[in-house]
């Protein structure tokens, strides 16, 4: 008669649900790893994509300043209606000017270059955007040309892009990457 044996362990070392177990932790691992990696690899880039789209705003931004004063400065005459007066007068000290502030970060919009007579609220660049100019007051003639020494006013971003506006000879604005050849 044989004797059947009973209660003996295994001889599988990993039987069943021991080895789905050790699967899963593994596979979790693995792809923990996998998204780490993916992760490092985008982080870099989404940096730069936020950079370069705050560059190309702060550009804009200023470009729709400067074609607003530009345009003010065009207009000889300025209305006082609403403020008690006769209607509509001739003001030749009146060209608005943009005073760049490099060290503080800001620009701001003002009634012939009179910094206590603002004409807009001062406007703070993105983190990480550096502005300058030759000249930090720039405004326009009446022919829409700017009074500027220099043809261009320069943003740089924290990864070192730069974007231009240029001013050409007959008063148009530009954005550009580059200095046109001089």
């Amino acid at each position: 008669m044989s004797r059947k044996r009973k209660n003996l362990p295994s001889t599988d070392f990993f039987s069943g649900d021991e080895m789905q177990k050790g699967l899963a932790t593994l596979e979790i691992i693995l792809a923990t790893m996998i998204i780490a990696i993916l992760a490092s690899s985008a982080v870099p880039n989404a940096a730069r994509l936020i950079d370069s789209v705050s560059l190309d705003y702060e550009t804009k931004r200023l470009y729709s300043e400067l074609r607003f004063i530009q345009e003010m400065s065009r207009s000889t005459t300025i209305s006082d209606i609403g403020t008690g007066g006769t209607g509509i007068i001739t003001d030749t000290g009146a060209e608005p000017t943009l005073i760049i502030y490099p060290d503080k970060n800001y620009y701001q919009v003002f009634r012939a270059a009179d910094e206590n007579n603002p004409i807009r609220e001062p406007h703070y660049l993105s983190k990480g955007i550096k502005i300058s100019s030759p000249k930090n007051k720039i405004s326009f003639n009446s022919d829409g040309k700017a009074d500027i020494n220099s043809n261009h006013i320069t943003l740089t971003s924290r990864f070192g892009k730069n974007k231009y506006l240029i001013f050409d000879s007959v008063g148009r604005i530009r954005a550009s990457l580059t200095l046109p050849n001089e």
